[in-house]
Formats: C-alpha cells, sequence, structure tokens
C-alpha cells in the first residue's frame, strides 16, 4: 500500500537538490515555502527568513487576540477610559 501525504507548500524540491545548493533553492521559490521531498514525501519545509518572520507575527498577533477574546470574556464589567487618559 502506498502512502499519500499532503504537501503544504506550492513548491517543492528533492532533498538531494536542497543539499546541493539551499540558497538556489529558496531564491527560486520567490519567498514562499518549500517542501523538501525525500523518497517523495515531505521531510521538511525551507522558509526565507522574511517568510519565517511574518509567521511568527501572526502567531503572535493570534495570542493576543486570544487573550483579549478571553478578557473580554472574564465576566467583569468593562471600564470606559478615554484616549487622553491613558
Amino acid at each position: 500500500m502506498s502512502s499519500i501525504s499532503k504537501v503544504m507548500a506550492a513548491v517543492s524540491t528533492s532533498i538531494t537538490d536542497f543539499k546541493a545548493n539551499p540558497n538556489a533553492v529558496l531564491e527560486q521559490s520567490n519567498g514562499e515555502a518549500v517542501a523538501v521531498l525525500k523518497s517523495n514525501q515531505p521531510s521538511f519545509y525551507a522558509v526565507p527568513p522574511e517568510l519565517f518572520e511574518s509567521m511568527v507575527d501572526a502567531v503572535e498577533d493570534l495570542a493576543l487576540l486570544m487573550e483579549a477574546n478571553a478578557r473580554l470574556n472574564d465576566g467583569q464589567e468593562a471600564v470606559s477610559v478615554s484616549l487622553d487618559d491613558l
């Protein structure tokens, strides 16, 4: 029975090509994540620094949103303040 894996990237390369010149692979990806395949299965994903930074920012934003929602729903009465008071 063959194994099927979902590839979570529009760009992929073999691990052999990636090992030969990882910088060239990332440059050719035009800023997208690259699925590095071993035996036609994803082994790992390589991402350029700019994409990684945006991913980290998105995770941090999500964590802040979850914290804000938890505070809004904590059952305590809201306190009104003006921007001038801050």
